[in-house]
């Protein structure tokens, strides 16, 4: 997070005494010099973004949905063919609220969206992605990872993708925010302009990069990984993913299902059947006793 702000700068030691008065999971990590009319919104140039998942996230729709699962050898890769077809610039009016078909303000441009590989903790395996833009929407971020979860798993196909950049409204459902951070704002162009000119600084992490990250994968993270072990937040949220469609809009009210749909009303229908089934049972052995 980058705030600007009118500060002592002068005052001796400031970050180390701000972060006296700080709790342990806020911590400030620098504070530099910028230009008078400097605004840490207005001029940054890109977003860096991570989205911690557990990568039984990427399973197939086919396999009963476990914590124990693991990737296979070309999950990753294929994962990052679907986010691939996200990067450059496209209209993202599906992928937030209150925005119609190919409306200028939902153009937005991707530079970067990537998984890395797989490593465990907690019992469980993960996955970071790492997504750079230059702005973001609302719920822009957990609806490009939905879509992508619900292609890799099977419930649609990547062609989808192509389809929600043009003029049809479509369902997308928002992934878990759980697992979205921050991870960076960038000012290339305040640090081309004024990084050298022998007052200022460039704004980058460079110089506590190594405290920023311990910070990170101690606190954020961690709090992350034990949330979603005591909540299942992507465990459930992935129970409900087969009642998405992917279709537009108009086409939803013609009472059409999925086979993944279909699938599930039917056995939602016959676990009901057995129920009333046992309870009805249940009453004709009590009648009986009472008769006799």
């Amino acid at each position: 997070m980058v705030v600007s702000l009118k500060l002592p700068i002068d005052e001796p030691d400031m970050v180390s005494k701000m972060n006296e008065l700080l709790p342990l999971d806020i911590r400030l990590n620098s504070a530099v010099r910028v230009t008078k009319n400097f605004n840490c919104k207005s001029a940054a140039d890109a977003r860096t973004y991570l989205y911690l998942t557990p990568t039984f996230a990427f399973s197939p729709c086919t396999e009963v949905i476990s914590e124990s699962w693991r990737c296979e050898k070309d999950t990753i890769k294929n994962v990052n063919e679907v986010l691939k077809m996200y990067c450059g610039s496209h209209y993202y009016h599906n992928y937030t609220s209150g925005k119609i078909p190919l409306e200028p303000s939902s153009r937005r441009h991707i530079y970067e969206f990537v998984c890395g590989e797989p490593f465990e903790k907690d019992g469980l395996e993960w996955c970071l992605i790492k997504i750079k833009g230059q702005s973001f929407m609302i719920h822009q971020i957990r609806k490009m990872v939905a879509m992508t979860l619900a292609i890799v798993r099977g419930h649609t196909n990547v062609s989808k993708i192509e389809e929600t950049f043009g003029t049809k409204q479509i369902d997308i459902p928002r992934a878990p925010g759980l697992g979205l951070v921050l991870e960076q704002v960038h000012f290339d162009r305040y640090n081309k302009r004024y990084g050298s000119d022998g007052m200022h600084e460039t704004l980058s992490w460079e110089k506590v990069e190594d405290q920023v990250n311990a910070f990170r994968d101690d606190i954020v993270f961690s709090d992350i990984m034990s949330t979603e072990v005591a909540t299942k937040s992507m465990l459930e949220w992935m129970s409900v993913l087969p009642m998405h469609r992917f279709m537009p809009r108009h086409f939803e009210e013609e009472g059409e299902t999925s086979p993944l749909e279909q699938a599930n009303l039917y056995m939602k229908k016959d676990r009901k059947e057995k129920r009333d089934a046992a309870a009805a049972a249940e009453l004709n052995a009590a009648g009986s006793a009472d008769e006799s």
